[in-house]
């Protein structure tokens, strides 16, 4: 017991400072924050309006501890009214916040907490970040907004720049795009005359800068101001959301000089308000001259369209004849036409003349021209002779004003007037036509036709007209001798037929058999011809006599053809009608007498056919026979055979047959009848009644009982798929046996009601309902119908095409965290299919810390577990491979709830650097904080406390707080003469296991002491000084220093880790002693936040070393500042800081990079194509690569290399249809591709570094892939309404669009190019506001083109709801209308292409070919040689044979002027042979170029118009004055230029061919007469001859005068 006694008592001691623990923990825990956080950082929406209810999130303060039971808090705001009120750990806004009024990003306030038990008080800083809501719209600056641009402003200017709106959000909500759209009508009737809506006219290419730019051309005479609906919208994320403003900018039109004046006179065609084709006419008189001419039809006048009305200029431009300014001139200012000359018809009959109307402003002068036709007027010598095509014409009576008169062959009869004072050409002039009767009038166009209403044919009227025409020009009043005509009227039925009266008549009794005359009519008609036949009806019989008698149509005799009794009376009307349908009417009275009986009675049909009903009732009429006596005596009728069941009776007197007995149709269905009429004379006739015995509906359909009951099978999910036939049969006949077929409505079958085909209505479903069971009914066609029926039943075939579903939307579990392997929940889907089929995967969820298993559903966790700390809850949707729907039961939700467990252990938040503290800090003073905090996410695993562990001194004079980590003084340090302490503090959480950290704290001791050397008195007056006193120095002493302010180190980046850097020097510093260390160190202060560089002792300094890499392309420099620290020493507080600036040098230390543009596919690989009419050196791809490094080490070259599994031969490699630039990387093709290359042609780029130096330097390969496009690949994107410089700014975004469209497809745009489309005649249309992209689509799988009948592609694009969706995506993205894809319409061009065609030779026939060639240049040029040689010694000799002429004063001869108006032809022909001898001397520069041009400016000296003239073999002899040539050294010149010229033919060819008609106007121009009496000398006119016969034997083809 006395043993056990220590142990036990440890034992309680242990027990109770236990539970004080306990209790000292949960108590600190309070009022802590829960992210471990010093502060709290909540958020919050600004208020919509005055709404001040929205929630903070987090909704709660994160702060330990129950509000009501164990803390209390309240909140502090440090100035101004309070804005939030507490609501337990909620809170409330008292105000409602606004944002951008206030400028308000953040509100900070503090929370005081207090621990109700034991008092303690904490203020925790809180935050609260106010996030901003979409409430602002956009407002416009500085409205309104208008300017004016000239209708010249090119397409695409910007006119605009100044739109502006600013929006008060913050973020994306500030941010303002503008848009131009349709604007409203609100414009009065005049406005919309001159103004209009700017809406397409005008557009905003940039949204996001709003400047306006001209879209369409502007054109002021149509319209003068546009009104621009503007838009200003924020960028809100939620579209829905965006707030938008509305403004309107006035764009005024200012007009340019554009418009061409026209001319205007009323009744031309206008178009845009010029005429079109203006014409005007004129006339003169011949032989006298009229001045002012009047001019149809109004006075030449013209003006500019434009609003600057510039004045207008009138001149002739041009006309024919020739000669048409000798006799009109037109006014320049008024354009008034004046004749001043007379013109002769012989000379001229009309002139045809180009006005011309020109603007009067600066170059170019806009003109415009019209037509001016002047007619010369003949003198009248001659009077008119008029003629007619026939004399004897034919009009129908009666015929309507304006009816021709043809003659006999009924052509109409027209007339023509002639007069020989005009000629063929002249315009003829408008005669009159006068006649001698009213009856008849002659047309403009010279038709004869009628001219009066009711002319009569029939007597007494005359049936012909005769009367004379004359034919008058209204102008002169000249006429013609008179014309005589005849006009016969032919006849036209107009006149009904008169019928004569009959007297009564009389006629005895007698049989239908007989034919009796009765009467005979008579008719006339006053017609003629066919007009006047008659043909007779009987219109009328009363008492019904109309079958008893007939008229013979053509006689009119009336004949009985019927039985007449006795006593009868008839009145019959007889019409008499022509064939034009005119007619007249007469009556005949008949009456009939008595005659003698001789005749039987006769019935009226022989057989009688009659059918009766199988359900007819007893005495019910059959039918009635009838039989007529001739003599009218009564008649009595009986059965004779045929009755032989007595089923039918006859009425004696009635003959009325009826049923005496019931009658059955399938016993018996035909009777046979013969009936007997006898007259009381005994005479008697008989007739048959064959009866058939019609059916009547007794019978019901019934269904083939072979086939019930009916059982039939159809699959499932078919409409309209065949299930069987039912059929049924009905005894009875016609249609009281069709049969027709019906079910129920209410079930999914339908069938035909004829055939009893059965039939699927929609698709059934074997998981709804696997068997149907019915009644089918047949109905018979009979009204009232019968009936049968029968049972069907229709087994449902299951088929497997029913999808899994979900009975579960939602499941919620938790497990703990680190489990692995862990079953989490298993999910069951039901199939509803017989066989189902159930294949579970994971649609959305991390698969690395989850796992289905496809089978059973059941989830698990990975190897890996979950981490509570890094999620705490899961989301993971669950579906089947079978059904890849998102509705509902589609897929199941599976919430994962994570339990925390205690697996972190606490890490210090920051270990502070060492601590130095003074010899004299009282005890309890805290030096330092170590706070920890434990990342696990609940209590009391994330609850933190500390903790002294270790040994030695340390734990004599420092504790730590248990509950903050904050080190204390424990004792006084001037006890222990050491100065280092290394303090070990250890963190634990309270969880289980409990989890632990330690961490040191090096604690530095400054004893307050100048030097361990002093002496003992100053060591013991400092001691004297008590805890008041300082640290004493002398003032002379200068302390340690840094030797400078400032170092600057360059160093590579490729510096070893632990390199030296620099020394750097301390001033007034001791080598310690080996015993003792330094007292002092160096240490940053600011500029090593990433911890590279370090600072160690050394002697007499601090060493500078490199302890992480450097990269120049991360960070180029450094700059640090440091301080230098003593606990020991006195350290000078001017020198105890400096700045070091460390510049890193770039090395080759980075590999190049290919930059792919391509938003999906491989990110390795280029794609390019090229066409089969491709031209060598045609650029087909640019690659780029970046490199990080700068200078030379950045400096790229580009090579091509061949893929090294395929190595065909060097000439078919890929590589060898490129060619690449090295600096640019420029890919371009080298030859052309023939149809036996192998598309895709694969090829690899390399990017080097560094010059591509083999030594030093990087690089990086990518793919090309090169396909063959044709036009079965281009496929056409058309919109509609959009320009192609529109849609091409949407390049990228529209090849995103089609990826994304086409599942991933690679797609390439071609090119943008005008919309075009076949018209119905096959040419091809051009829409310029049309644009159709050409793009193709490549796979990457295969990595070749797709054509556009593939199925990859026919799938994705041109489908019903692929082709709309993806129209309706292109759309919205460049807001404009997409009307789909279709095949590309290209304009085949034949090309010759002589490099491709030069390319394609063999190498060896190429060389010898340019051998031929260069022997072929090398002959012909040394013949050329020879020519030139001997030409010019025969030059030499000529120009000094010249030499020795001497003509003082050469003779000047007249020029030949070829008249082409003349009116002898010999002398024209005479003048073309003087024309042919004529030469043309002028002087040319002797350049001997092929290409001869001459220039006749006054610059050229070799040329003079006073060397040009004519020389003829003609001399004058008339005396006429002329002008010599200036000097005779002129004409010398002249003529042996000209003689050097005409040896070299090909030149005068062309000179003579270019420049004729210029040459002939200045040789007029400057021709010289000849003095009178100078002669020529003979060598002057033997070189004329001589040159003559040369130039005929130079142009052998011009022995006729040039045209």
């Amino acid at each position: 017991m006395t043993g056990l006694g220590p142990g036990f008592l440890g034992l309680l001691l242990l027990i109770g400072s236990c539970r004080h623990t306990v209790g000292v923990l949960g108590k600190s825990q309070m009022c802590e924050v829960e992210t471990g956080q010093t502060n709290i950082i909540l958020d919050i929406e600004e208020s919509r309006g005055d709404f001040i209810g929205q929630p903070t999130t987090p909704a709660e303060l994160p702060i330990y501890g129950d509000p009501n039971t164990e803390i209390a808090l309240d909140l502090v705001f440090p100035k101004g009214q309070p804005t939030f009120l507490l609501d337990g750990k909620k809170l409330k806004l008292l105000q409602p916040l606004d944002r951008d009024e206030e400028n308000l990003s953040h509100i900070v306030f503090q929370v005081s907490c207090t621990i109700r038990e034991s008092n303690k008080k904490r203020n925790i800083p809180l935050i609260v970040r106010v996030s901003d809501v979409n409430d602002n719209a956009p407002r416009f600056m500085n409205t309104p907004y208008e300017i004016t641009v000239p209708e010249s402003t090119p397409l695409g200017s910007t006119i605009y720049r100044n739109i502006q709106a600013l929006d008060k959000d913050a973020g994306v909500n500030g941010l303002v795009e503008y848009f131009i759209v349709q604007g409203g009508a609100n414009r009065t009737e005049d406005e919309k005359l001159t103004s209009a809506d700017g809406y397409g006219t005008f557009a905003i290419s940039f949204p996001h800068q709003g400047q306006v730019t001209v879209a369409k051309t502007l054109d002021y005479e149509k319209i003068q101001r546009y009104y621009l609906t503007i838009v200003a919208s924020d960028r809100a994320r939620n579209v829905a959301e965006r707030l938008s403003s509305t403004t309107t900018l006035t764009v005024n039109i200012a007009d340019s000089d554009d418009m061409d004046p026209s001319f205007i006179y009323r009744g031309c065609v206008l178009l845009d308000g010029a005429c079109i084709n203006p014409e005007y006419t004129a006339s003169v008189p011949a032989g006298s001259v009229q001045g002012v001419l009047n001019v149809l039809p109004e006075r030449i006048q013209a003006v500019d369209l434009d609003t600057i009305s510039s004045p207008i200029s009138y001149s002739f431009a041009s006309g024919m004849p020739g000669n048409y300014a000798d006799y009109f001139e037109i006014d320049q200012e008024t354009g008034v036409l004046k004749q001043i000359k007379a013109v002769d018809t012989s000379t001229a009959k009309r002139y045809d003349i180009i006005v011309r109307a020109e603007e009067i402003s600066a170059p170019p002068r806009r003109f415009t021209t019209a037509k001016l036709t002047i007619a010369v007027k003949p003198v009248d010598a001659n009077p008119p002779v008029i003629s007619s095509s026939d004399i004897e014409g034919y009009v129908d009576e009666n015929s309507a004003i304006g009816t021709r008169v043809l003659d006999a062959s009924g052509k109409p009869i027209t007339f023509r007037t002639s007069d020989e004072d005009l000629g063929e050409d002249d315009p003829k002039p408008d005669y009159i036509y006068e006649l001698t009767t009213p009856s008849f009038n002659v047309t403009g166009e010279g038709i004869l036709v009628v001219n009066e209403e009711g002319l009569d044919r029939d007597p007494p009227a005359p049936g012909r007209y005769k009367f004379q025409v004359v034919a008058r020009e209204p102008k002169t009043n000249a006429a013609s001798a008179p014309l005589s005509l005849t006009v016969i009227l032919r006849d036209v039925n107009d006149n009904a037929p008169k019928l004569a009266m009959v007297a009564p008549v009389s006629i005895a009794a007698g049989d239908q058999h007989e034919q009796r005359l009765v009467a005979k009519m008579m008719a006339t008609d006053i017609d003629e011809g066919p007009n006047a036949v008659v043909t007779y009806s009987i219109y009328h019989v009363s008492n019904n006599g109309l079958q008893k008698f007939k008229i013979d149509e053509k006689t009119g005799e009336i004949e009985t053809r019927g039985r007449l009794l006795a006593g009868e009376q008839y009145s019959i009307t007889v019409q008499a009608s022509d064939i034009g349908g005119l007619s007249s009417q007469a009556i005949v009275e008949v009456t009939v007498t008595p005659g003698p009986n001789t005749k039987p009675p006769r019935f009226s049909n022989a057989v009688y056919e009659v059918q009766v009903s199988e359900g007819a009732e007893i005495n019910s009429t059959v039918t009635v026979i009838h039989a007529d006596d001739p003599e009218n005596d009564p008649v009595v009728y009986s059965i004779m055979s045929g009755n032989d069941l007595r089923q039918f009776a006859v009425g004696q007197q009635s003959g009325v047959i009826m049923v005496i007995r019931k009658l059955d149709r399938e016993s018996l269905t035909r009777y046979q009848l013969i009936v007997k009429a006898e007259d009381n004379g005994g005479l008697s006739s008989s007739a048959t009644v064959n009866i058939k015995v019609t059916d009547i509906n007794d019978k019901n359909p019934e269904f083939d009982e072979d086939s019930l009951p009916y059982i039939f099978h159809v699959d499932e999910g078919k409409a309209n798929a065949f299930v069987g036939i039912v059929h049924a049969t009905d005894a009875d006949e016609g249609i009281n046996a069709e049969i027709t077929y019906s079910i129920p409505t209410d079930i999914p079958f339908s069938i035909n009601a004829k055939s009893g085909e059965l039939r699927t209505a929609s698709q059934l479903d074997f998981e709804r309902l696997n068997e149907y069971r019915f009644v089918v009914t047949a109905k018979d066609g009979a009204p009232d119908a019968r009936l049968g029926t029968a049972s069907v039943t229709v087994q449902v075939n299951d088929l497997p095409d029913e999808v899994p579903k979900f009975n579960d939307a939602k499941i919620s579990v938790r497990i703990a965290e680190n489990e692995p392997d862990y079953l989490v929940a298993t999910v069951q889907a039901y199939d509803p299919d017989s066989m189902p089929e159930i294949t579970y995967v994971l649609r959305k969820g991390d698969a690395d810390l989850f796992k289905i298993d496809p089978s059973t559903g059941e989830i698990r966790t990975t190897t890996r577990g979950l981490d509570f700390e890094k999620q705490r809850q899961h989301e993971l949707i669950l579906g089947t491979i079978e059904n890849d729907g998102d509705g509902q039961g589609d897929t199941v939700r599976l919430i994962v709830d994570v339990e925390d467990r205690n697996d972190v252990r606490p890490v210090f938040i920051t270990v502070p650097g060492p601590v130095t503290v003074n010899d004299d800090q009282p005890i309890g003073s805290i030096i330092a904080t170590m706070p920890a905090i434990d990342a696990d996410g609940t209590s009391p695993g994330n609850v933190v406390r500390y903790e002294l562990v270790g040994r030695g001194k340390a734990l004599k004079y420092f504790q730590v707080d248990p509950d903050t980590g904050a080190v204390r003084i424990r004792d006084e340090l001037r006890k222990d003469q050491d100065t280092e302490y290394q303090v070990d503090i250890r963190a634990y959480d309270m969880g289980e296991p409990q989890l632990s950290s330690v961490a040191m704290l090096p604690v530095f001791v400054r004893h307050l002491l100048l030097d361990p050397a002093e002496d003992q008195d100053q060591m013991e007056r400092k001691s004297e000084m008590g805890e008041n006193g300082g640290l004493h120095m002398n003032p002379d002493t200068i302390g340690l220093a840094f030797s400078d302010d400032n170092y600057i180190i360059s160093v590579p980046e490729s510096t070893a880790i632990n390199s030296t850097l620099k020394l750097i020097q301390i001033i007034n510093s001791k080598k310690p002693a080996r015993e003792t260390p330094n007292n002092y160190k160096c240490e940053f202060s600011q500029g090593n936040e990433l911890g590279i560089f370090e600072l160690l002792l050394e002697d007499y300094g601090c060493v500078l070393v490199l302890v992480k890499p450097l990269d120049y392309e991360t960070k180029t420099s450094y700059n640090l500042e440091i301080r230098l620290v003593s606990h020991r020493y006195f350290v000078s507080p001017r020198k105890d800081r400096a700045t070091i600036k460390i510049i890193v040098q770039d090395e080759n230390d980075n590999p190049p990079e290919f930059v792919f543009n391509r938003f999906h596919g491989q990110n390795d690989t280029y794609y390019a194509v090229i066409t089969p009419e491709m031209d060598i050196d045609t650029t087909i791809l640019q690659v780029r690569a970046t490199d990080r490094d700068s200078g030379k080490f950045g400096i790229l070259s580009y090579k091509l290399y061949d893929d090294e599994e395929d190595s065909p031969s060097k000439e078919d490699r890929p590589s060898s249809y490129f060619t690449i630039t090295e600096d640019s990387g420029i890919l371009r093709t080298a030859k052309p591709f023939n149809d036996a290359t192998n598309f895709p042609l694969i090829l690899t780029v390399e990017a080097s570094d560094n010059d591509a130096l083999e030594q030093g330097s990087h690089n990086t390969r990518a793919r090309i892939v090169v396909n063959k496009l044709t036009d079965s690949h281009r496929m056409a994107l058309t919109f509609s309404n959009a320009t192609p410089n529109k849609i091409r700014n949407h390049y990228a975004a529209l090849e995103e669009l089609l990826e994304e469209k086409t599942n991933g497809l690679i797609s390439g745009i071609e090119r943008f190019s005008n919309r075009k489309y076949l018209t119905e005649n096959g040419t091809v249309s051009e829409n310029p506001e049309a644009t159709d992209v050409w793009f193709y689509l490549i796979d990457p799988k295969s990595e070749q083109l797709l054509a556009r009948n593939d199925s990859l592609v026919q799938e994705s694009l041109f489908g019903a709801a692929a082709s709309m969706d993806l129209n309706l995506a292109a759309s919205n993205l460049v807001r404009a209308t997409a009307e789909g894809i279709y095949a590309p319409i290209q304009l085949k061009e034949q090309v010759h292409k002589i490099k491709a065609t030069m390319a394609s030779l063999d190498d060896e026939v190429f060389s010898f070919t340019l051998i031929a060639i260069s022997i072929i240049i090398l002959i012909l040029g040394t013949i050329g040689i020879i020519y030139i040689c001997v030409s010019w010694s025969k030059y030499k000799n000529f120009k000094q044979r010249m030499r020795q002429y001497s003509a003082p004063t050469p003779t000047r001869y007249d020029p030949v002027i070829v008249n082409s108006q003349a009116g002898n032809s010999g002398e024209s022909v005479a003048n073309m042979k003087e024309y042919e001898t004529q030469m043309l001397a002028m002087a040319v520069p002797p350049d001997g170029d092929e290409d001869l041009q001459l220039d006749f400016s006054a610059k050229n000296h070799a040329f003079s118009l006073d060397n040009v003239s004519y020389i003829t073999h003609k001399q004058n002899g008339g005396g006429g004055e002329g002008q010599s040539s200036p000097s005779h050294s002129d004409a010398t010149t002249a003529t042996i230029s000209t003689l050097r010229r005409n040896n070299l033919n090909n030149l005068a060819n062309n000179i003579n061919n270019n420049n004729n008609n210029n040459l002939t106007m200045n040789n007029r121009q400057n021709t010289f007469q000849s003095h009178s009496g100078d002669e020529c000398p003979k060598q002057c006119e033997s070189l004329g001859h001589s040159w003559a016969q040369h130039a005929r034997h130079t142009h052998p083809g011009q022995d006729q005068a040039p045209q």
